[in-house]
């Protein structure tokens, strides 16, 4: 190993014992310039400061300095021997020895074993680069104590790459406890001490090792090491409990090349986290997420997809109807696992209608209210009221062979239509603006008189339904105007008008033909 030396001067007291000839010489012979000869050491021990070769016992003289911190075990680090810092004579007339020159030899512990090049500077009185004390040492004349020993030669805990976590021993069990040093000798000894450690022993506090506990010790949620660990592996109330692989690479131990990194936990590149407003742009939570260290959440069915989902999505807030339940629940398994799991039902009336009829009520919404455009006047259209026959829906609306056709469950409702609305060369159409019907032969006899019809609700409001629409007089005059002949009594041309106003044949009104007589 090779050793660089460095020198400080002093003079030499002229008291200094210095033999001159060959005869036996006790052992106290070196504590007779300086140390201590009633010390319970070794001798080399017994002859280090203080006291020096002037006497002086002070710290604050170079000669004496931190020579006791370093000679004498403490409860953070073994004795230090004489020869890490200076070439020990074999006796007072070794060459090198008593010249006025105190020669400083950094030794293995310093140095590293050669793996660093420590050096001492006489006017700060520091060492620097040295293997014990890092990249730069307390003053040799203002030692510190042993209960300040602690983050004088590193950070608690050390700047990255290091772990940035408090609890030494959850690595170096083998030296240090949870209540201080167990092994004192073998800390600062130039090999660093580190065990195999669980994943718990950093962050987590169970079998999975997910926060809380965070690296540095908190538990509360705002804090970003803590967040919305637990509320991920638990899957909360609707989804099931996402393992930590989905959003980290897990090591298969606890030191691999990039684990511990002592940077900040890396989320893969997948989960599209932004480290500024610390959310995540994934299909989990839709486009974004809500942010990961928030108190709380409040998440809600509508916080990661609307209730229901925007068009193209069927309008139904009925989710069991598609997506399976587990007791009424959301099936947790299924929910938020990445795949639209559906199972589609192949009933009509499963999603709009009632027991009667497919038709609403209810609506998708699961609304009963005429007044809305998904319920409006369906019933009267269907029902046989004495004045018309029942209207079928594909009269209006194309009727899927099957729950997935084509154009069905797109989220719209397409009205089209067909038969008697289009009698007579009649062109009807509906304004969704205003939900009304115009120009059908349903509801407009002009086209098929040939002249105007005289109604007075021949464009009928559908969400309208309290009688008013349905009157005789809505789609025709009584009589409608000339060329009809204007006679009130119905009966007279039209045997299946009754006298009382209603039908012997009410399937035969309405049907887009005149009926002059009952067959």
């Amino acid at each position: 190993m090779s050793r660089r030396l460095w020198t400080l001067s002093f003079l030499v007291a002229s008291a200094c014992f210095v033999p001159r000839d060959n005869t036996a010489r006790p052992d106290n012979q070196c504590t007779r310039c300086h140390g201590d000869s009633t010390r319970e050491a070794d001798a080399v021990t017994r002859a280090a400061p203080p006291t020096d070769t002037f006497g002086n016992t002070a710290a604050s003289f170079p000669g004496v300095g931190a020579h006791a911190q370093h000679l004498v075990a403490s409860k953070t680090h073994a004795a230090v021997s004489c020869r890490e810092c200076h070439v020990v004579p074999e006796d007072t007339e070794a060459r090198g020895h008593n010249d006025g020159t105190t020669q400083l030899v950094f030794g293995p512990l310093a140095t590293k074993d050669g793996g660093v090049s420590p050096a001492y500077d006489p006017a700060t009185r520091q060492c620097s680069n040295s293997g014990c004390h890092g990249a730069v040492s307390n003053r040799w004349t203002r030692p510190r104590t042993s209960d300040e020993a602690c983050g004088s030669c590193h950070g608690l805990p050390p700047p990255r790459p290091h772990p940035q976590y408090t609890a030494c021993h959850a690595c170096h069990e083998e030296v240090v406890g949870p209540q201080g040093f167990l092994a004192p000798a073998k800390h600062v000894d130039g090999v660093v001490q580190k065990n195999e450690a669980s994943c718990v022993a950093c962050h987590g506090a169970t079998d999975g090792g997910a926060p809380p506990r965070s690296l540095d010790g908190g538990t509360d949620v705002t804090n970003v090491g803590v967040g919305a660990h637990q509320a991920h592996l638990s899957g909360g109330s609707w989804s099931r409990p996402v393992a930590c692989e989905a959003c980290h690479v897990v090591p298969a131990t606890s030191v691999t090349p990039s684990h511990p990194n002592g940077g900040p936990a890396e989320v893969v590149a997948d989960a599209g986290y932004d480290t500024v407003t610390r959310t995540c742009a994934v299909a989990c939570h839709g486009v974004r997420s809500p942010v990961w260290n928030t108190a709380d959440a409040g998440l809600t069915c509508s916080s990661c997809h609307a209730a229901p989902p925007p068009t193209p999505h069927p309008q139904s807030p009925s989710c069991g109807l598609c997506h399976p339940y587990e007791n009424n629940q959301v099936a947790r398994a299924t929910h938020g696992n990445g795949t639209k799991d559906a199972v589609l039902p192949a009933a009509c009336n499963a999603c709009h209608g009632s027991a009667a009829n497919a038709a609403p009520p209810q609506d998708l919404s699961g609304s009963m209210d005429t007044t809305r455009q998904g319920v409006g006047a369906h019933q009267a259209h269907l029902r046989d009221g004495g004045t018309a026959r029942p209207v079928a829906c594909d009269e209006c609306h194309v009727v899927p062979a099957m729950t997935v056709a084509p154009g069905h469950l797109n989220g719209a409702t397409e009205v089209r239509f067909q038969g008697v609305a289009r009698s007579n060369q009649a062109n009807p159409t509906y304004s969704a603006a205003n939900a009304t019907c115009s120009g059908a032969a349903c509801h407009d006899v002009s086209n098929l008189l040939g002249a105007p019809g005289g109604g007075q609700h021949t464009a009928p409001r559908w969400t309208l339904v309290d009688g008013s629409q349905r009157q005789c007089t809505s789609c025709h005059g009584m009589p409608p105007p000339a060329p009809h002949p204007q006679q009130t009594d119905c009966a007279t041309c039209h045997r299946n008008a009754a006298p009382d106003g209603g039908f012997v044949r009410p399937d035969l009104h309405i049907d887009g033909r005149v009926t002059f007589a009952v067959p």
